[in-house]
C-alpha cells in the first residue's frame, strides 16, 4: 500500500529489480476511473461509456484492489476523490491522451476521406452551414462532418478533428487559432425598430435574450446593454429567454420583440433584411477559435480547413455587414 501518495507517478516508469515491466491495472477499470474522476459521477460516466452504474461501481473496486489504495469517496449523493485518487487522476487522463495523440498520428494524412467539426449549435446553422458547400467544392474528395453542440468536445472519444469553440482562446496543450470576434447587440423586425436615439425606450418593450449552456455573469446581458447606452436608472422589463440562438433570432425577425443576440450569429439575417440593429451600443462578448490536439493540426486535412476557415473568417469581416457590425472601436 502507498504511504506517500503525493508521490504517485505513471507506472510505465517503473521496472522491476529483474528488468520486467510491472503488472498493469485492468485497462477497462483505469478507462471508468477516468470518466468517474472527471464527472465526479457513477452514473454520467456509465453514460459516457454505454454501461451501466453498477459496472462502473465493479470496474472501480477492482482498480482499488489492484492499487491498494482508496479512490474515492462515496457520499450520499456525490463522488469525492481521495487524496491518492486526486494524485492519480492526472497521469491517467495525460495517459489516455497520448494513446489518443498516437491515434491520430496513424490516420491517412491525405485530403480525402472525412472530417469531423464540432462547434456551437450556433455557429453550424447560422455561420459556418451556408459556407461550407464552398469548402466541400474546393475538396471534393474530403465529406465534412458537422457535430453541434455547446459543450466542449472530447476529441479522442467522439472521433473529432478539430472544434470551433466560443471562449477566450485558453485551451492548454492544445493547437488554437483565433477565428472571430463576436459582438452583441439588439435586433430586431424592420417594423418593430424603436428610437435609435432613445435607447430607454426599451425599458418598457418586450425583450429576448439568448443564454447558451454555461452562461455565467461574466457575458453580455439586458442589464450590462442599458449600462453601456448610458441608462442607468430602471430595470428591463420581463425578458423571454431561449437557450437556442436560433429560436431568439427567429422570435426577434416575427416581430415578438427585441433580441440581445450575436451579430455574426444574426449577420445573415441583417444581410437579407430580416432583421436590423438599431443600436449603435454593442458589447464585446468571447471568440471564435478553431482548437485541435497539437498532433491534429499536422495533418492535411486540418490544415486545409483552417486555411479555408481563416480565409472565410477574413472575407467575412471585410463584407459590408462584417465592416458595419465587427469594428471593435464601435463596441462599449
Amino acid at each position: 500500500m502507498a504511504a506517500n501518495v503525493g508521490t504517485i507517478v505513471p507506472m510505465m516508469h517503473f521496472r522491476h529489480s529483474d528488468g520486467r515491466s510491472p503488472r498493469l491495472p485492468p485497462l477497462r477499470s483505469v478507462q471508468a476511473f477516468e470518466a468517474a474522476s472527471r464527472h465526479l459521477s457513477f452514473k454520467v460516466a456509465a453514460e459516457e461509456l454505454s454501461v451501466t452504474p453498477t459496472a462502473i461501481s465493479h470496474q472501480i473496486k477492482t482498480l482499488e484492489a489492484h492499487l491498494g489504495v482508496r479512490l474515492f469517496h462515496r457520499l450520499p449523493r456525490s463522488l469525492k476523490l481521495t487524496s491518492a485518487g486526486e494524485a492519480y487522476a492526472p497521469h491517467v487522463r495525460r495517459a489516455f491522451e497520448k494513446l489518443a495523440e498516437a491515434s491520430l498520428a496513424l490516420r491517412s494524412d491525405d485530403v480525402e476521406g472525412q472530417i469531423a467539426i464540432s462547434t456551437t449549435m450556433s455557429l453550424a446553422g447560422q455561420w459556418l452551414g451556408p459556407r461550407l458547400p464552398r469548402f466541400q467544392k474546393l475538396y471534393p474528395d474530403l465529406a465534412v462532418r458537422v457535430s453541434s453542440s455547446d459543450d466542449v468536445a472530447d476529441f479522442a472519444r467522439e472521433g473529432v478533428d478539430l472544434a470551433i469553440r466560443y471562449g477566450f482562446g485558453d485551451y492548454p496543450g492544445m493547437h488554437v487559432a483565433w477565428v472571430l470576434d463576436d459582438y452583441v447587440a439588439p435586433v430586431c423586425a424592420p417594423g418593430f425598430a424603436p428610437d435609435a436615439e432613445a435607447p430607454e425606450t426599451l425599458l418598457g418593450a418586450a425583450l429576448i435574450s439568448y443564454e447558451w449552456s454555461g452562461f455565467s455573469e461574466v457575458d453580455p446581458s439586458w442589464v450590462k446593454w442599458f449600462r453601456a447606452a448610458g441608462v442607468m436608472d430602471g430595470h428591463p422589463g420581463q425578458i423571454a429567454t431561449y437557450t437556442d440562438e436560433r429560436m431568439c433570432l427567429q422570435a426577434a425577425a416575427d416581430g415578438y420583440g427585441v433580441a440581445l443576440a450575436s451579430l455574426i450569429a444574426a449577420a445573415g439575417d441583417l444581410e437579407s433584411g430580416r432583421l436590423v440593429a438599431p443600436f449603435q451600443v454593442r458589447l464585446k462578448n468571447k471568440s471564435y477559435y478553431l482548437v485541435c490536439p497539437q498532433v491534429a493540426a499536422r495533418q492535411s486535412k486540418v490544415r486545409a480547413f483552417q486555411d479555408w476557415l481563416l480565409d472565410e473568417a477574413d472575407m467575412f469581416r471585410d463584407s459590408a455587414i462584417g465592416m458595419k457590425f465587427l469594428d471593435p472601436d464601435a463596441a462599449a
